[in-house]
Protein backbone atom coordinates (compact mmCIF):
# COMPACT_ATOMS: atom_id res chain seq x y z
CA UNK A 1 0.00 0.00 0.00
CA UNK A 2 2.49 2.57 1.24
CA UNK A 3 4.48 1.20 -2.47
CA UNK A 4 1.58 2.36 -4.67
CA UNK A 5 0.75 5.75 -2.40
CA UNK A 6 4.43 6.75 -3.17
CA UNK A 7 3.87 5.99 -6.81
CA UNK A 8 0.96 7.44 -6.87
CA UNK A 9 2.69 10.65 -5.41
CA UNK A 10 5.59 10.89 -7.63
CA UNK A 11 3.44 10.46 -10.75
CA UNK A 12 1.64 13.09 -9.81
CA UNK A 13 4.51 15.37 -8.49
CA UNK A 14 5.63 14.25 -12.39
CA UNK A 15 2.80 15.27 -14.26
CA UNK A 16 2.04 18.16 -12.17
CA UNK A 17 5.45 19.70 -12.47
CA UNK A 18 5.59 18.90 -15.90
CA UNK A 19 2.03 20.74 -16.34
CA UNK A 20 3.69 23.88 -15.38
CA UNK A 21 7.15 24.12 -17.57
CA UNK A 22 4.75 23.22 -19.88
CA UNK A 23 1.95 26.16 -20.05
CA UNK A 24 3.41 28.59 -17.38
CA UNK A 25 7.39 29.05 -17.60
CA UNK A 26 9.59 30.26 -20.82
CA UNK A 27 12.95 29.70 -21.10
CA UNK A 28 16.10 31.27 -22.34
CA UNK A 29 19.82 31.38 -22.81
CA UNK A 30 20.55 32.53 -18.76
CA UNK A 31 18.54 29.23 -17.73
CA UNK A 32 20.93 26.71 -19.54
CA UNK A 33 22.73 26.14 -16.10
CA UNK A 34 19.48 25.25 -14.02
CA UNK A 35 18.16 23.05 -17.00
CA UNK A 36 21.93 21.11 -16.37
CA UNK A 37 21.05 20.64 -13.03
CA UNK A 38 17.59 19.65 -13.10
CA UNK A 39 18.39 17.05 -16.16
CA UNK A 40 21.19 15.69 -13.99
CA UNK A 41 18.85 15.33 -11.11
CA UNK A 42 15.55 13.41 -13.10
CA UNK A 43 18.70 11.31 -14.52
CA UNK A 44 19.38 10.09 -11.41
CA UNK A 45 16.21 9.36 -10.32
CA UNK A 46 15.35 7.17 -13.69
CA UNK A 47 18.23 5.57 -13.09
CA UNK A 48 17.35 4.73 -9.18
CA UNK A 49 13.56 4.24 -10.36
CA UNK A 50 15.45 1.47 -12.78
CA UNK A 51 17.03 -0.32 -10.12
CA UNK A 52 13.85 -0.70 -7.61
CA UNK A 53 11.38 -3.56 -8.02
CA UNK A 54 8.08 -1.87 -8.59
CA UNK A 55 4.39 -3.03 -10.02
CA UNK A 56 3.57 0.21 -11.71
CA UNK A 57 7.07 2.55 -13.02
CA UNK A 58 6.54 6.19 -12.69
CA UNK A 59 6.97 8.04 -16.09
CA UNK A 60 9.27 10.41 -15.02
CA UNK A 61 11.35 9.78 -17.82
CA UNK A 62 8.54 12.28 -20.02
CA UNK A 63 9.93 14.87 -17.90
CA UNK A 64 13.23 14.26 -18.08
CA UNK A 65 12.72 14.18 -21.85
CA UNK A 66 11.05 17.52 -22.19
CA UNK A 67 14.15 19.24 -19.65
CA UNK A 68 16.61 17.62 -22.21
CA UNK A 69 14.79 19.09 -25.48
CA UNK A 70 14.00 22.24 -23.85
CA UNK A 71 18.19 22.43 -23.44
CA UNK A 72 19.44 21.18 -26.62
CA UNK A 73 17.09 24.08 -28.34
CA UNK A 74 18.56 27.22 -25.95
CA UNK A 75 22.08 25.37 -26.84
CA UNK A 76 24.38 27.53 -29.20
CA UNK A 77 24.74 25.60 -32.44
CA UNK A 78 28.78 24.51 -32.52
CA UNK A 79 31.06 27.05 -34.61
CA UNK A 80 31.66 26.02 -38.26
CA UNK A 81 35.18 27.35 -38.69
CA UNK A 82 37.98 25.63 -36.31
CA UNK A 83 41.00 27.50 -35.43
CA UNK A 84 43.94 25.94 -37.40
CA UNK A 85 46.93 25.75 -35.28
CA UNK A 86 49.70 27.08 -36.81
CA UNK A 87 52.04 24.22 -38.69
CA UNK A 88 55.89 24.41 -38.56
CA UNK A 89 57.88 23.42 -41.72
CA UNK A 90 60.31 20.81 -41.08
CA UNK A 91 63.00 20.35 -43.80
CA UNK A 92 63.84 16.44 -44.61
CA UNK A 93 67.62 16.04 -43.18
CA UNK A 94 70.10 13.81 -44.70
CA UNK A 95 72.75 11.55 -42.78
CA UNK A 96 75.65 11.07 -44.17
CA UNK A 97 78.29 8.50 -42.73
CA UNK A 98 81.48 9.30 -41.49
CA UNK A 99 84.50 9.25 -43.59
CA UNK A 100 88.44 9.42 -42.81
CA UNK A 101 88.69 11.98 -46.03
CA UNK A 102 87.32 15.65 -44.72
CA UNK A 103 83.84 16.71 -45.75
CA UNK A 104 84.01 19.72 -48.12
CA UNK A 105 81.76 21.38 -50.16
CA UNK A 106 83.10 20.17 -53.67
CA UNK A 107 83.33 16.20 -52.34
CA UNK A 108 79.35 16.29 -51.60
CA UNK A 109 76.89 15.03 -54.13
CA UNK A 110 74.69 17.35 -55.25
CA UNK A 111 71.30 17.51 -53.36
CA UNK A 112 68.05 16.29 -55.19
CA UNK A 113 65.43 17.85 -55.87
CA UNK A 114 62.54 16.74 -52.44
CA UNK A 115 59.60 18.65 -52.05
CA UNK A 116 59.04 20.68 -48.55
CA UNK A 117 57.22 18.36 -45.60
CA UNK A 118 54.95 20.00 -43.53
CA UNK A 119 54.52 18.40 -39.95
CA UNK A 120 52.31 19.86 -37.72
CA UNK A 121 53.21 20.19 -34.09
CA UNK A 122 50.70 20.21 -31.43
CA UNK A 123 51.99 22.43 -28.19
CA UNK A 124 50.37 20.48 -25.24
CA UNK A 125 51.68 19.02 -21.55
CA UNK A 126 50.98 15.35 -20.85
CA UNK A 127 48.83 15.63 -17.88
CA UNK A 128 49.17 13.07 -15.01
CA UNK A 129 45.72 10.92 -14.78
CA UNK A 130 45.39 11.11 -11.51
CA UNK A 131 44.83 14.51 -11.06
CA UNK A 132 42.23 14.53 -13.98
CA UNK A 133 40.18 11.40 -12.87
CA UNK A 134 40.06 13.35 -8.85
CA UNK A 135 38.89 16.42 -10.86
CA UNK A 136 36.27 15.07 -12.83
CA UNK A 137 34.89 13.15 -9.69
CA UNK A 138 34.74 16.18 -7.89
CA UNK A 139 32.46 17.80 -10.85
CA UNK A 140 30.33 14.77 -10.74
CA UNK A 141 29.65 15.24 -7.07
CA UNK A 142 29.24 19.06 -7.04
CA UNK A 143 26.74 18.21 -10.02
CA UNK A 144 24.91 15.47 -8.04
CA UNK A 145 24.49 17.84 -4.88
CA UNK A 146 23.21 20.13 -7.31
CA UNK A 147 20.46 18.11 -8.75
CA UNK A 148 19.79 16.94 -5.38
CA UNK A 149 19.67 20.65 -4.08
CA UNK A 150 17.45 21.51 -7.24
CA UNK A 151 14.83 18.87 -6.87
CA UNK A 152 14.55 19.41 -3.42
CA UNK A 153 13.79 22.96 -4.20
CA UNK A 154 11.26 22.15 -6.86
CA UNK A 155 9.60 19.72 -4.18
CA UNK A 156 9.57 22.67 -1.82
CA UNK A 157 7.72 25.27 -4.02
CA UNK A 158 5.70 22.08 -5.06
CA UNK A 159 4.62 21.64 -1.14
CA UNK A 160 4.22 24.99 -0.32
CA UNK A 161 1.63 25.68 -3.50
CA UNK A 162 -0.33 22.69 -3.53
CA UNK A 163 0.15 20.28 -0.75
CA UNK A 164 0.00 22.74 1.90
CA UNK A 165 -3.12 24.77 0.65
CA UNK A 166 -4.85 21.16 0.73
CA UNK A 167 -3.81 20.41 4.07
CA UNK A 168 -5.38 23.27 5.12
CA UNK A 169 -8.35 22.15 3.23
CA UNK A 170 -8.46 18.83 5.19
CA UNK A 171 -7.96 20.64 8.10
CA UNK A 172 -11.33 22.60 7.85
CA UNK A 173 -13.07 19.32 6.59
CA UNK A 174 -11.97 18.09 10.15
CA UNK A 175 -13.48 20.81 12.32
CA UNK A 176 -16.69 19.10 10.83
CA UNK A 177 -18.42 16.49 12.37
CA UNK A 178 -19.64 14.99 9.06
CA UNK A 179 -16.14 15.66 7.45
CA UNK A 180 -14.31 14.41 10.16
CA UNK A 181 -16.43 10.99 10.31
CA UNK A 182 -16.16 10.95 5.97
CA UNK A 183 -12.07 11.20 6.86
CA UNK A 184 -12.39 8.41 9.50
CA UNK A 185 -14.11 6.01 7.44
CA UNK A 186 -11.93 6.87 4.76
CA UNK A 187 -8.85 6.17 7.15
CA UNK A 188 -10.46 4.26 10.26
CA UNK A 189 -8.17 4.78 13.75
CA UNK A 190 -9.04 3.24 16.92
CA UNK A 191 -7.55 6.10 18.60
CA UNK A 192 -9.96 8.78 17.25
CA UNK A 193 -13.06 6.48 16.56
CA UNK A 194 -14.68 7.73 20.21
CA UNK A 195 -14.34 11.39 19.67
CA UNK A 196 -15.52 11.50 15.62
CA UNK A 197 -18.76 9.18 17.09
CA UNK A 198 -19.45 11.50 19.91
CA UNK A 199 -18.99 14.44 17.79
CA UNK A 200 -22.00 13.02 15.13
CA UNK A 201 -24.96 13.12 17.74
CA UNK A 202 -24.20 17.24 18.32
CA UNK A 203 -24.34 17.73 14.81
CA UNK A 204 -27.34 19.72 13.30
CA UNK A 205 -29.43 17.52 10.97
CA UNK A 206 -29.52 21.11 8.63
CA UNK A 207 -25.50 20.90 8.41
CA UNK A 208 -25.63 20.02 4.43
CA UNK A 209 -28.08 21.94 3.56
CA UNK A 210 -26.49 25.06 5.72
CA UNK A 211 -23.12 24.17 3.82
CA UNK A 212 -25.14 24.73 0.53
CA UNK A 213 -26.73 27.97 1.22
CA UNK A 214 -22.66 28.93 2.58
CA UNK A 215 -21.75 27.75 -0.92
CA UNK A 216 -24.97 29.54 -2.59
CA UNK A 217 -23.72 32.76 -0.63
CA UNK A 218 -20.02 32.39 -1.40
CA UNK A 219 -20.62 31.79 -5.35
CA UNK A 220 -23.20 34.67 -5.86
CA UNK A 221 -20.63 36.85 -4.26
CA UNK A 222 -17.56 35.84 -6.06
CA UNK A 223 -19.35 35.12 -9.82
CA UNK A 224 -22.79 37.84 -9.11
CA UNK A 225 -23.12 38.23 -13.38
CA UNK A 226 -21.99 34.41 -14.50
CA UNK A 227 -25.58 32.99 -16.07
CA UNK A 228 -24.35 29.45 -14.56
CA UNK A 229 -24.22 30.75 -11.33
CA UNK A 230 -27.35 32.12 -11.17
CA UNK A 231 -29.06 28.68 -12.92
CA UNK A 232 -27.78 26.63 -10.37
CA UNK A 233 -29.06 29.11 -7.73
CA UNK A 234 -31.91 29.15 -8.68
CA UNK A 235 -32.08 25.35 -8.84
CA UNK A 236 -31.50 25.03 -5.65
CA UNK A 237 -34.00 27.12 -4.32
CA UNK A 238 -36.27 25.38 -6.27
CA UNK A 239 -35.59 22.41 -4.93
CA UNK A 240 -35.78 23.71 -1.42
CA UNK A 241 -39.14 25.30 -1.76
CA UNK A 242 -40.33 22.37 -3.19
CA UNK A 243 -39.20 20.05 -0.78
CA UNK A 244 -41.03 23.19 2.15
CA UNK A 245 -44.18 22.87 0.25
CA UNK A 246 -44.44 19.36 0.80
CA UNK A 247 -44.32 19.26 4.17
CA UNK A 248 -47.66 19.65 6.03
CA UNK A 249 -48.67 22.32 7.93
CA UNK A 250 -50.79 20.87 10.44
CA UNK A 251 -53.45 23.54 10.33
CA UNK A 252 -56.27 21.42 10.36
CA UNK A 253 -54.97 19.44 13.22
CA UNK A 254 -54.76 22.82 15.01
CA UNK A 255 -57.86 23.47 14.07
CA UNK A 256 -59.83 20.25 15.45
CA UNK A 257 -57.57 20.86 18.66
CA UNK A 258 -59.32 24.58 18.47
CA UNK A 259 -62.63 23.12 18.11
CA UNK A 260 -62.74 20.69 20.60
CA UNK A 261 -61.32 23.50 23.31
CA UNK A 262 -64.20 25.27 22.31
CA UNK A 263 -66.91 22.81 22.37
CA UNK A 264 -65.96 21.57 26.06
CA UNK A 265 -65.73 25.17 27.22
CA UNK A 266 -69.41 25.58 25.65
CA UNK A 267 -70.31 22.04 27.52
CA UNK A 268 -69.41 23.54 30.47
CA UNK A 269 -70.85 26.61 30.09
CA UNK A 270 -74.41 24.70 29.24
CA UNK A 271 -73.66 22.31 32.41
CA UNK A 272 -73.77 25.30 34.68
CA UNK A 273 -76.86 26.77 33.21
CA UNK A 274 -78.78 23.17 33.13
CA UNK A 275 -79.00 23.45 29.72
CA UNK A 276 -77.79 20.41 27.35
CA UNK A 277 -76.96 20.03 23.66
CA UNK A 278 -79.40 18.93 20.91
CA UNK A 279 -77.35 15.47 19.03
CA UNK A 280 -77.02 16.66 15.81
CA UNK A 281 -75.14 19.58 17.04
CA UNK A 282 -72.41 16.70 18.61
CA UNK A 283 -72.45 15.27 15.80
CA UNK A 284 -71.33 18.36 13.53
CA UNK A 285 -68.86 19.08 15.69
CA UNK A 286 -67.39 15.40 16.13
CA UNK A 287 -67.29 15.01 12.35
CA UNK A 288 -65.54 18.40 11.54
CA UNK A 289 -63.25 17.46 14.17
CA UNK A 290 -62.57 14.25 12.13
CA UNK A 291 -62.35 15.89 8.77
CA UNK A 292 -59.91 18.10 9.95
CA UNK A 293 -57.35 15.27 11.53
CA UNK A 294 -57.90 13.09 8.62
CA UNK A 295 -56.26 15.98 6.21
CA UNK A 296 -53.04 15.88 7.60
CA UNK A 297 -51.05 13.09 8.89
CA UNK A 298 -48.61 13.74 11.67
CA UNK A 299 -44.86 12.11 11.21
CA UNK A 300 -44.63 10.91 14.08
CA UNK A 301 -47.94 8.77 13.27
CA UNK A 302 -46.04 7.46 10.31
CA UNK A 303 -43.30 6.31 12.19
CA UNK A 304 -45.49 4.39 14.13
CA UNK A 305 -47.01 2.95 11.21
CA UNK A 306 -43.46 2.09 10.23
CA UNK A 307 -42.80 0.34 13.31
CA UNK A 308 -46.38 -2.03 13.48
CA UNK A 309 -45.37 -2.37 10.06
CA UNK A 310 -42.04 -4.56 10.56
CA UNK A 311 -43.46 -5.77 13.76
CA UNK A 312 -45.78 -7.93 11.65
CA UNK A 313 -43.59 -8.48 8.88
CA UNK A 314 -45.68 -6.40 6.45
CA UNK A 315 -44.01 -4.28 3.09
CA UNK A 316 -42.72 -1.32 4.33
CA UNK A 317 -41.40 0.06 0.84
CA UNK A 318 -43.97 2.93 0.26
CA UNK A 319 -43.75 3.76 4.28
CA UNK A 320 -40.10 4.63 4.03
CA UNK A 321 -40.55 6.73 0.91
CA UNK A 322 -43.47 8.97 2.45
CA UNK A 323 -41.23 8.85 5.68
CA UNK A 324 -37.97 9.84 3.33
CA UNK A 325 -39.66 12.58 1.52
CA UNK A 326 -41.28 14.01 5.03
CA UNK A 327 -37.89 14.40 6.72
CA UNK A 328 -36.62 16.06 3.35
CA UNK A 329 -39.39 18.62 3.56
CA UNK A 330 -39.27 18.75 7.39
CA UNK A 331 -35.75 19.80 6.99
CA UNK A 332 -35.85 22.22 4.10
CA UNK A 333 -38.79 24.36 5.35
CA UNK A 334 -36.37 24.45 8.28
CA UNK A 335 -33.84 25.95 6.81
CA UNK A 336 -35.68 28.31 4.62
CA UNK A 337 -37.24 29.49 8.09
CA UNK A 338 -34.50 29.93 9.81
CA UNK A 339 -33.01 32.16 6.81
CA UNK A 340 -36.30 33.85 5.94
CA UNK A 341 -36.55 32.75 2.96
CA UNK A 342 -39.75 31.12 2.92
CA UNK A 343 -42.60 33.25 1.98
CA UNK A 344 -46.00 32.83 3.85
CA UNK A 345 -47.56 31.67 0.15
CA UNK A 346 -48.90 28.50 1.80
CA UNK A 347 -50.30 30.27 4.30
CA UNK A 348 -52.47 33.13 2.47
CA UNK A 349 -53.20 29.92 0.48
CA UNK A 350 -55.00 27.80 3.13
CA UNK A 351 -56.57 30.99 4.53
CA UNK A 352 -58.01 31.64 0.83
CA UNK A 353 -59.47 27.75 0.65
CA UNK A 354 -61.55 27.96 4.03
Amino acid sequence: QDESARTGMLDWLNSRTGNILRQQLSFSGADLPLLYRTERALQLICDKLQQVELKRQPHVENLLYFVQNTRKRLEPPPKSSVDIPPQTTVRTLIYAPESTQPVTEENLPPLPELPEMKVEVHHGAVEDPEPVARATSGRTIKGFMAGVVCAAAVAAVLWWWQVYPMQQQLAQVRDTAQGAATLWLASPELDSYGQRLQQLPDASPLQLLEAGMQMMRTADSRWPESLQQQQATAQWNEILKTRAQSSPQMRGWQQARQNLRDFADLMMQRETEKQGFTLSYIKTVTWQAERLLNQETPLESLLTQYQDARAQGRNTEALEKQINERLDGVLSRWLLLKNNILTTTATETEAGKR
